[in-house]
């Protein structure tokens, strides 16, 4: 019996993983994206493995921290006030996440994906060979002051519960391991057992070619519109219609302008996401992120990046120069000899307001299949979505529960 032939919108690691598997499972693939495969939002990011990272953005204390948010530039989350007034139904479910309860649920539904995410990574590797681009160094945390290490011990409870393995460190543990960090900070952390990357484009396109040589199609073009009924699905793209037997959904932010086309809505924004990249090369020997403004240093084939940040301010708004000015200067506050900036970078975060991605069958049609909204943890929840959704292409209950990452849960 042949297999049904089953389209992936959406070239990001989350589509490539999910192509793979389904491609290795025996199903006709073909992966659509307008742009090369894994060169928007997968290729900027931090390039940690964070499967520590099942604390969302949401929390109790954003309440009294909101004020500060929309009048300081340089610290971990900025919004554009303007952006929060155009989309205040999307704000108030975000703040109705906020409270200790669903922080907790949230907490616990991310790690049900995270603690299974390096070995879904794995089973890839296993396949295909990155192992030059793959470093086992533990990511390192630094404080700036005493009240932000206070501060961060509740979200290390919830890590903790969650099973996270965290190791305090003080300031000359720190130095002696990373020599070249100014002593501007309190103390810090290792998450034990964290593992990066120092080429997140060469994975992907690892991935992406193992995809290829195995039979898997590609089509470098831009799906204006989807459209399913009973007996499949068509996709409109190269100015003609497609017919497919499932479509999977993997188009990261811009996954809500394509479910509107067949009348599935879904509240979700963007965290706005910055990196730096400077002219350095073997300055640190790990991942460092720094708490006064949320990012991570870390040293890549290219230069020594400096990512993260978040900032709520939708698609349309071009790249906020402040931003990437205050990670300039805060990275050089960490790292005096930083050399001159290779370049900038804006890449666009799919959030929905409760920080769980959606990850199911669409509540309309069965053979719409979505898996998008993984917020700021996409690179590393891309294989181990990967491998639901090839469980759920297969008819297979999922050895996850995903019952939290429901489409229906917004209906």
């Amino acid at each position: 019996m042949t297999k049904p032939h089953i389209a992936v919108v959406g070239a990001g690691i989350v589509g490539i993983c999910s192509a793979y598997f389904l491609n290795k499972s025996g199903f006709k693939v073909t992966l659509i994206d307008r742009n090369d495969p894994g060169t928007m939002t997968s290729y900027g990011h931090a390039c940690t493995f964070a499967d520590y990272a099942c604390v969302p953005v949401n929390s109790p204390e954003l309440f009294k921290e909101i004020p500060s948010m929309l009048l300081k530039s340089d610290g971990p989350l900025a919004v554009d006030f303007f952006h929060v007034i155009k989309n205040l139904s999307w704000a108030y479910k975000f703040l109705q996440n906020c409270t200790t309860n669903k922080v907790e649920h949230i907490s616990r539904s991310l790690s049900n994906l995270l603690n299974n995410a390096s070995v879904s990574y794995d089973e890839i590797f296993s396949d295909v060979n990155v192992s030059n681009y793959i470093k086992n160094e533990e990511a390192l945390y630094l404080y700036q002051n005493v009240n932000e290490f206070l501060k961060a011990k509740k979200t290390n409870i919830i890590r903790e519960k969650n099973g996270v393995q965290i190791r305090i460190l003080s300031k000359k543990d720190i130095l002696e391991m990373e020599p070249n960090l100014a002593p501007v900070f309190y103390n810090g952390q290792l998450f034990v057992g964290s593992r990066h990357t120092t080429n997140p484009q060469e994975i992907s396109n690892k991935i992406f070619e193992s995809f290829i040589n195995n039979g898997g199609i590609f089509h470098k073009k831009s799906v204006k519109n989807i459209f399913p009924d009973d007996e499949g699905v068509k996709l409109n793209y190269e100015e003609s219609t497609h017919k497919f037997d499932k479509v999977v959904v993997c188009a990261g932010a811009w996954s809500k302008v394509l479910t509107k086309t067949f009348g599935d809505n879904f509240p979700l924004d963007t965290e706005r996401g910055y990196h730096v990249l400077f002219n350095n090369y073997n300055l640190i020997n790990r991942p460092i992120g720094w708490s006064q403004s949320g990012f991570y240093l870390v040293q890549l084939e290219e230069g020594l990046r400096a990512a993260g940040t978040v900032e709520i301010g939708g698609l349309k708004k071009p790249e906020n120069k402040k931003r990437t000015k205050m990670i300039e200067m805060q990275a050089r506050k960490l790292l005096p000899q930083l050399k001159e900036v290779k370049s900038t970078w804006l890449g666009f975060r799919p959030t929905l307001p409760d920080s769980l991605p959606v990850i199911g069958q669409s509540a309309k049609y069965k053979n719409i299949i979505y898996g998008f909204g993984h917020q700021h943890i996409g690179w590393t929840l891309g294989a181990v979505t990967g491998k639901v959704i090839n469980s759920l292409c297969n008819d297979r209950v999922p050895n996850i529960n995903i019952e939290p990452f429901s489409p229906k849960r917004f209906n």
